[in-house]
């Protein structure tokens, strides 16, 4: 029998207990207690079935969890134990076992992240000189012997940039591999090279504009760092080498 309103007050009196100790039973706020008892007020499901249990001396002595489910909540379990013809705690348990199956089969699907280990600095390279990042400079010769991570393939050798033209890409005092470039056609626009004529050498992309004079499209010489200007090039003027990477690692030998 489904306890009234009126039921659970004069049970209270009966048994000389009041509304804080009914909501200590049902781990319920007292206020939520006082609205179910006002008039126009109702016990949701979920505490109808404690309510019955404590009015026939059936409530357990050992602690509790309460979960407080809403009227459609209840409804919606309900109906779905019903469905799986299943009792409210079968229902729980099996929702329980599923989840487990469900982490456990998550975590033998998880693929851990491959750890990847910083190559050591075994070859043995030298750096042949300076390049200018800015304007075209005559570049120096003074080399420098140095460990890096990788051997340097055939046709290719150490620069050392010294500017900020080409800031923050390759930025000033960078050590950059370069590969030796002799063959025409020209490489493609885009491409970082080493440039050369008789103002000096210089390190920049080589790029085509439209020409606003002749309306052709033309070389030039183009700095990644907007704080500087283009270089024309000059006849005459030669790439020698295209730009490969720069070194992140290195050491001196």
């Amino acid at each position: 029998m489904t306890p009234t309103k009126e039921d659970v007050k004069k049970w209270l009196k009966t048994i000389g207990k009041d509304r804080f100790w009914l909501s200590g039973k049902l781990n319920t706020p007292k206020r939520t207690i006082d609205n179910w008892l006002a008039p126009g007020g109702a016990f949701p499901a979920y505490a109808v079935l404690q309510l019955q249990k404590l009015m026939n001396g059936e409530a357990e002595s050992s602690p509790r969890i309460v979960i407080d489910f809403t009227d459609e909540e209840w409804d919606i379990i309900c109906e779905a134990a019903k469905a799986h013809k299943e009792t409210f705690l079968e229902f729980v348990n099996t929702a329980i076992q599923n989840a487990a199956k469900e982490k456990e089969a998550a975590r033998k699907k998880f693929t851990p992240v491959e750890t990847f280990t910083t190559p050591p600095l075994e070859a043995q390279g030298r750096i042949i000189g300076n390049i200018a990042a800015g304007n075209l400079a005559d570049g120096d010769t003074i080399p420098q012997d140095i460990r890096l991570y990788r051997e340097l393939e055939k046709g290719e050798y150490l620069l050392r940039v010294n500017g900020h033209s080409m800031e923050p890409s390759i930025p000033d005092g960078s050590v950059v591999i370069m590969k030796k470039y002799t063959i025409p056609p020209i490489p493609k626009p885009g491409t970082i090279v080493q440039y050369h004529d008789e103002r000096g050498v210089t390190l920049k992309k080589l790029v085509r504009r439209k020409n606003p004079e002749t309306g052709k499209m033309e070389y030039t010489l183009h700095p990644i760092n907007p704080n500087f200007g283009d270089i024309e090039p000059m006849d005459g003027g030669k790439i020698s080498g295209i730009y490969v990477e720069t070194l992140d690692r290195w050491e001196k030998a």
